[in-house]
């Protein structure tokens, strides 16, 4: 007879299990999906969850949420809110979120926006009732006997985008947030138009709001949105109204966003950041070079610290290096598009506990050292940090297009220079919509063709194009880092009534590639701002005025840089069809031959923000592998 096991060795055997397990999942945790961690997670963190949590809203619709909690929970906790449209119960980072900051004694909040999942409402669209709804829920907290009266929110993405929209509120109990690529917030601030980040110089982002929208979008679905979905099929669609419709027929929020114009008074019913609004919410604001929304970012730092200079200091501003949500991914992968990228770390789960500590615990300095604009600056594999930005110190450097009359393509006469040319000249070039100049690499996404990279990559192909213009400087005397805001100011002309203008800042490298830096896009009709839309007067001239976004980047001495100019960047964006009319809805492309003219009085050229320092020495400069 085999003597009984005693407890002593049942619970050393229970132990040992666990740990065990947990050291599986540990290993496993990028193959397992987050909601199959979650209960074992939870055990081992010691935080008990609550799936069933229901928040009423004013007009009677309940929204869904999940309640994470440390378990010896002592006395009245601080809480984080966390709103998203994936699914509280499946979407890893949310539920991340819950578990990291629970275990770290808070209470977390994670809710389903109206419309999605669990949540009540069939009206889908972002972001209607963001604001109204996110603060009747800060009041339904507030009333918890686990609360402490104090919220801080956090998110990427659409989750940080539903912080500034319930930022707008300035609600006494949203103590702090840290909105991550949240550009997107931005409206029609400082004459910005973004909304969601759908729009860059007023033209559509097609490829990423096109695959944003087929997954996400439908004003009434409660239900897993659809793991495949051709979009390298539906992209090419004409009307452009009918991209999403190829791939989910029903109402779709996609419909919206294109067919009302930009400056349009309806925009103001979607809870974007405009040009009234004063969030003062202290924000530990994030995000990466590669974003599609990097524009809106700034803008909207930039307004905070203008318009209160008290919530200006409570703000603090990191740009990494990486694609849109990757400031911790680029960490482990060591590469940013082509670049390799060394030296980037930050310890960015402590700053966000210790941000929350401070605003919501009233415990540590509340990351006082970290400067109000922190950003690392690719190829030279370091960290600066400034008191705004563009950093005060950063020089505006204009070089300028000239040629003699054949820029076409890389191997044509553009050359981009410090000086302007005396004499003017014209470069000409054929858009046809038909066969539109494609994209490569920069704020690129959703395309469907696994071939598509993002950010840094190489523009060969399309520089052979007669459609792209090429202008190309003579190897630098010096490194130029570029720290700022990027803009082409362009003397153009065309014989259509509306096109677009993608002007791109490309490094040319010894061995002769040529990789993007830095991109922007402009379409025509808005050239005096969203609000004032003008068709132009076939073969006038014109001075566009296009904005590149922002860059920290290093340009080696003996390198080259070099300016590409094109009408077209699909399916990035959508194609300007040339006709003037709404193009959403139009089917027949028009080509267009648009003109740039240069030297002499016809003032063309890329501004680039020069910032002097020497470059150390014991940071050496290291090529794409």
């Amino acid at each position: 007879m085999r003597p009984a096991l005693s407890w002593w060795t049942v619970l050393a055997v229970l132990v040992a299990a666990l740990l065990l397990a947990a050291g599986a999942l540990f290993a496993l945790r990028e193959r397992i999906p987050a909601h199959w961690q979650q209960p074992l997670r939870a055990l081992v963190f010691g935080v008990r969850i609550d799936d069933d949590v229901q928040v009423v809203m004013p007009d009677g619709t309940h929204l869904a949420g999940t309640l994470y909690r440390p378990r010896q929970a002592d006395g009245p906790l601080p809480t984080v809110y966390v709103r998203l449209p994936y699914n509280r119960r499946r979407y890893g980072e949310a539920i991340g979120e819950g578990l990291f900051f629970a275990r770290n004694g808070y209470a977390v909040l994670v809710q389903d926006v109206r419309g999605k999942f669990e949540s009540g409402g069939d009206d889908f669209l972002p972001w209607r009732h963001a604001t109204a709804d996110g603060v009747a829920t800060l009041d339904w907290i507030v009333r918890q006997p686990w609360s402490n009266g104090k919220v801080g929110t956090i998110g990427c993405s659409a989750l940080g985008e539903l912080q500034y929209a319930l930022a707008r509120a300035n609600h006494p109990a949203h103590t702090a947030m840290i909105p991550i690529a949240a550009g997107g917030a931005a409206g029609d601030v400082d004459g910005h138009a973004g909304y969601f980040g759908a729009f860059e110089g007023g033209v559509f982002q097609l490829a990423g709001a096109a695959g944003w929208f087929a997954r996400h979008g439908m004003k009434s679905d409660h239900g897993p949105w659809p793991e495949q979905l051709d979009m390298a099929r539906a992209l090419p669609t004409l009307p452009v109204l009918d991209v999403v419709r190829q791939l989910r027929p029903g109402p779709n929020g996609y419909e919206d966003f294109l067919q009302t114009p930009l400056g349009d008074p309806r925009w103001g019913s979607l809870d974007y950041i405009s040009r009234d609004d004063r969030p003062r919410v202290p924000a530990l604001v994030i995000d990466t070079w590669g974003d599609p929304s990097l524009s809106g970012t700034l803008t909207l730092a930039r307004s905070v610290q203008r318009q209160s200079p008290q919530a200006g200091r409570q703000q603090h501003v990191v740009i990494a290096p990486g694609n849109h949500c990757e400031q911790e991914i680029v960490i482990g992968s060591g590469r940013f598009g082509d670049l390799p990228v060394r030296n980037a770390d930050k310890p960015y789960r402590q700053w966000y506990l210790a941000w929350f500590d401070y605003w919501l615990r009233g415990r540590g300095d509340g990351l006082k050292a970290l400067p109000p604009y922190q950003f690392f600056v690719l190829n030279e594999q370091r960290w600066l940090s400034s008191t705004q930005w563009p950093p005060a110190e950063a020089r505006p450097q204009p070089w300028y297009l000239s040629s003699n009359g054949h820029a076409n393509g890389r191997d044509g006469d553009g050359v981009l220079a410090l000086e302007a040319a005396r004499d003017e000249r014209a470069d000409d070039f054929i858009h046809d919509p038909a066969e539109p100049v494609p994209s490569r690499g920069g704020p690129l996404c959703c395309t469907g063709d696994p071939k598509q990279r993002s950010g840094p990559t190489d523009q060969a192909d399309v520089e052979k194009r007669g459609d792209v213009l090429v202008y190309t400087s003579a190897p630098l005397q010096e490194p130029l880092r570029i720290v700022g805001e990027l803009r082409a100011q362009l003397v153009v002309s065309s014989t259509a009534p509306d096109t677009d203008f993608i002007a791109r800042l490309v490094h040319v490298w010894p061995d002769g590639r040529a990789t993007n830096i830095q991109e922007g896009a402009l379409r025509a009709r808005y050239r005096d701002g969203v609000e004032r839309p003008s068709l132009m007067t076939p073969g006038a001239r014109y001075v566009l005025d296009v904005p590149m976004r922002s860059i920290a980047y290093l340009v080696p001495r003996g390198h080259r840089i070099r300016l590409d100019i094109s009408s077209s960047s699909f399916p990035r964006l959508e194609r300007n069809l040339g006709t003037g009319g709404r193009n959403y809805d139009e089917s027949l492309p028009s080509k267009a031959l648009n003109r740039i003219f240069h030297g002499g009085d016809a003032v063309s050229f890329v501004e680039i923000p020069v910032l002097d320092l020497p470059v150390p020495e014991d940071r050496p400069f290291a090529g794409p592998r």
